[in-house]
């Protein structure tokens, strides 16, 4: 069992989501940094979906009650057990009774703590994940407070430290165009690919807002909600694009400029509050290209994990 001492700004367990309830109006919810998590997982033991935690800026501290394995990815902290700092990115054990302290980021803007055995919290429509805004899932459907008790699954057997290299970030977000681009003046198209999108502090899980030259369409349109994804760009009548990520609505009813590829979702996680980004128009072909790409990374990473093992 692990107890919150200092919770953080937004601190949610998160595994890799919910499925197969889009259509009653439940969103995927999960961890904004899918690979992060995965990666942190792999780390100690874990399978990909055990669920972890989700740290979302600020100072964030837990007293574990059993020794454990843990690891923290994604967004950069100084991570401390007691006065002895830790590196980033590596397993690292932890004995019971000990605090672990997290400050930060550094950079990047969500991080991901996964300890051996997962985070064991009941699940709800077949996943961990927290969805704050149905108070579902997760530790009561809510961020964690100060005295909450979080129990974890059955300890692993693992013996030494180990690390990996993340892959780097950059502000390029490798898009396909929307179903409705065309509906764009030819000015609005152009300068959505070629412009520098600032990331609003309006932004949340549901979705990252940006601000720039307002979009504008050629003609009012009255558009039927249909159903939207995580990574769909839509423009509402502000002309200000949103990318909807993990607990956005399941439908909508603004136009869809383009969709950002799974492969990129995770930078979006990433991003800051003033932070620029630009789209960079892919095909079809190229977007399964860099899913292959994130294949072959945890493909490798698994070798050599078994390797130190």
């Amino acid at each position: 069992m692990i107890e919150v001492l200092t919770p953080g700004f937004h601190t949610t367990v998160q595994d890799l989501g919910r499925t197969g309830y889009r259509h009653l109006g439940v969103s995927v919810s999960g961890a904004l940094d899918r690979q992060a998590l995965m990666l942190a997982n792999r780390l100690v033991g874990n399978p990909d979906n055990a669920a972890g935690l989700e740290l979302t800026a600020g100072t964030f501290e837990l007293k574990f009650h059993r020794d454990a394995w843990f690891t923290l990815t994604g967004a950069k902290y100084e991570i401390k057990i007691g006065a002895r700092e830790i590196w980033h990115g590596w397993r690292n054990k932890i004995q019971a009774g000990e605090t672990l302290s997290l400050r930060g980021p550094k950079s990047g803007m969500r991080a991901y703590l996964a300890i051996d055995g997962g985070v064991d919290v009941s699940i709800c429509l077949g996943s961990r994940s927290t969805l704050v805004t149905a108070a579902l899932g997760g530790h009561l459907g809510r961020a964690l407070k100060i005295g909450d008790r979080i129990p974890l699954g059955e300890k692993l057997s693992l013996s030494k430290p180990i690390g990996a290299v993340q892959r780097g970030y950059s502000s390029e977000i490798r898009a396909l165009p929307g179903p409705e681009m065309a509906l764009f003046t030819q000015e609005s198209r152009k300068v959505f690919w070629s412009s520098q999108w600032q990331v609003s502090n309006e932004s949340n899980r549901m979705g990252a807002r940006l601000s720039g030259q307002a979009l504008s369409l050629e003609q009012e349109q009255s558009l039927n909600s249909h159903a939207v994804m995580p990574g769909t760009i839509q423009v509402p009548p502000s002309g200000q694009p949103i990318v909807l990520l993990a607990d956005g609505q399941t439908t909508g009813g603004y136009p869809k400029i383009a969709t950002v590829i799974e492969a990129d979702l995770w930078k979006l996680a990433q991003t800051r509050p003033g932070d620029k980004l630009q789209f960079t128009h892919v095909s079809p072909n190229q977007a399964e290209d860099a899913n292959y790409e994130w294949q072959q990374y945890f493909y490798r990473l698994q070798k050599a994990i078994d390797s130190c093992s």
